[in-house]
């Protein structure tokens, strides 16, 4: 017999087999509807509900045999297996290999506690595919409380499953990728010089929300760096137009509508011409607007309306434009602050940090420093025309006691000052040392701000009596060393003492150094 006759025998085999289960079902039916309307039974009732209505696969198990005694045809349409194939057999036959082991394990947790709710189970189609259910289980016991039926009902959760494997797939990569240091755009980060891990989770999160289009909000100190950020956003965002900076800070209502809206001529005094607003030059761009804190409450309201539905007007038109650029807010004031003075509308604040970015001080990743002067040497001496100075030890560890109130910012100036008086060899401490005790005169008071100096307050002002200065004093003078690495000139400097002073402290305190 040819292959093709073999094949057509084959599925009029099939088609038969088929035809006589649907008489078989039909006939069944026909019975169970005549014993319904005889007997008008609420058993029968609900049997017939159950085999022929019934979305969710509803089993019954021997339990002494572990045999299936009944099934609807919910199980056979959802696993193509025929009756004949499912009742009489071993209700494991319809479990997957894999989980195999666990199902008989719950079938003896069935056995003991009478029940089981929304247990996870793969059951295994005839075409060899697998479908996952929730499985709900009660049982039948005799007077010896011993189970001798059990019903299963099993509800079809493949799709969720699908889903919720998808969704723990997506969190999974996203833990790993936030988790590890690789970058999938690091190009875009090579001008932000760091070794931070802080800095790097940034990088990643900017690499996340940069596609979205949403607003960001990008908060930090002055001089840490929220315009490369910005930037940043805007290059991996894949935007066509430009990538717009503008400081708003100090700009009235009036000053900002025009820089931001633009205005027909004639709109105010001294309007001889159209001005196209920031708004259209930045055209399927990004615009950064820096030192949003500083915005008045009638400017904040426009630029709520703006971002709430894209529209505005130039001044002196009533002509509706369309925004198509993207913003990005950026600021150093504390807003939650600004808020609670009502400075600042709650409602801006909350459209604004759709995305929020927070930029770490200077003096909170210092394992930077070193790389920052590097780098700002080799700049600023290529700038001059200078040779690259070489830099101390003794620099690093100066700078890591400073607090930096100016960041990155503060750092580039002092090297850029230093090496303007610079004349040959080693690059010389002192301008460094000039600038620190003046900020710190001028800011501190004379006491530079530190980690562990709030603790050490609170410790005192805890304490049931004061301890004594002379107590106190090698505590002081060991916790300088610390900071300044052992360098004694250093530490003499954190005291606000000359270095021949502190030696002689650590003489009499017996304090050895680092």
């Amino acid at each position: 017999m040819k292959d093709e006759d073999k094949s057509q025998v084959q599925t009029i085999d099939e088609l038969q087999q088929r035809v006589t289960e649907l008489e078989r079902d039909n006939a069944e039916l026909q019975q169970l509807t005549e014993q319904l309307l005889l007997e008008n039974d609420e058993s029968v009732r609900e049997y017939f509900d159950i085999y022929f209505h019934a979305h969710d696969m509803v089993i019954s198990i021997d339990m002494a045999t572990e045999k299936v005694l009944k099934c609807n045809r919910a199980v056979m349409k959802a696993l193509g297996y025929s009756r004949a194939e499912i009742v009489g057999h071993p209700i494991f036959k319809l479990y997957h290999q894999d989980c195999l082991k666990e199902a008989k394990k719950l079938f003896r947790v069935i056995a003991e506690t009478g029940e089981i709710h929304d247990a996870e189970q793969t059951l295994r189609k005839r075409d060899g595919g697998t479908i996952n259910v929730s499985l709900n289980a009660t049982t039948v016991r005799d007077e010896n409380e011993n189970p001798t039926l059990a019903r299963f009902d099993w509800r079809d959760i493949t799709r969720r499953a699908a889903e919720i494997g998808g969704l723990r797939s997506e969190n999974r990569q996203l833990k790993e990728r936030l988790s590890s240091d690789s970058l999938e755009h690091p190009e875009v980060f090579s001008d932000i010089i760091t070794q931070n891990p802080l800095m790097y989770s940034i990088f990643r999160q900017v690499e996340s929300i940069a596609v979205t289009g949403d607003t960001v909000l990008i908060t930090g100190e002055t001089g840490v760096g929220k315009e490369m950020i910005a930037e940043a956003i805007h290059r991996l965002s894949g935007r066509s137009g430009t990538f717009l900076p503008v400081n708003i800070a100090g700009s009235d209502d009036h000053l900002f509508s025009d820089m931001l809206f633009g205005h027909e001529k004639g709109a105010f005094t001294g309007a001889d011409s159209d001005r196209r607003g920031l708004i259209e030059q930045a055209l399927g761009g990004t615009l950064f607007l820096d030192e949003i804190g500083d915005l008045g409450t009638e400017a904040q309201l426009k630029l709520l309306r703006l971002l709430e539905d894209g529209q505005y007007y130039r001044l002196g038109d009533d002509t509706p434009r369309t925004s198509e650029a993207r913003t990005v807010v950026a600021t150093n004031r504390t807003i939650e602050s600004l808020m609670t003075d009502r400075t600042f509308r709650d409602d801006l604040y909350f459209r604004l940090r759709t995305h929020h970015v927070h930029l770490p001080p200077l003096h909170e990743r210092k394992e930077d420093i070193p790389l920052l002067v590097t780098h700002f040497l080799k700049r600023t001496a290529k700038a001059l025309g200078k040779k690259i100075p070489v830099p101390p030890p003794e620099l690093f560890t100066l700078l890591s006691t400073y607090h930096f109130p100016g960041n990155i910012r503060e750092l580039e100036g002092m090297v850029r000052d230093a090496v303007s008086k610079h004349k040959g060899g080693v690059l010389s401490t002192e301008s460094f040392r000039q600038e620190i005790d003046e900020q710190t005169s001028v800011l501190h008071g004379g006491a530079l701000p530190g980690a562990g100096e709030v603790g050490f307050a609170e410790a005192l002002a805890n304490a049931r009596s004061l301890p004594a200065l002379k107590d106190v004093e090698p505590l002081v003078i060991a916790e300088a060393l610390r900071r300044a690495d052992g360098n004694q000139t250093i530490a003499a400097r954190l005291l606000g003492v000359s270095r021949k002073a502190l030696s002689s402290r650590l003489s009499r305190a017996r304090i050895t150094t680092l």
